[in-house]
């Protein structure tokens, strides 16, 4: 699984939703335990399609990929 990381520290990457069948980007703040799902970016019917609106979003806004 990719995950990106901004300048602020926070960190990025695909889950699913509450029910599983569906995915897209979600954030998780330092010092926070919880992550929270990405409003900018669609839900997406398969983790593939969530990862490459991530990747492009990512890409975009100049985020570094960590592992």
């Amino acid at each position: 699984m990719k995950q990106y990381k901004d300048s602020r520290g926070w960190l990025y990457q695909v889950m699913p939703g509450l029910e599983g069948c569906a995915f897209k980007g979600w954030y998780l703040q330092p010092g926070m335990l919880s992550w929270r799902h990405m409003p900018q970016l669609p839900w997406r019917n398969t983790k593939k399609d969530a990862q490459a609106d991530l990747d492009a979003y990512a890409r975009k806004k100049g985020w570094e990929e960590i592992e």
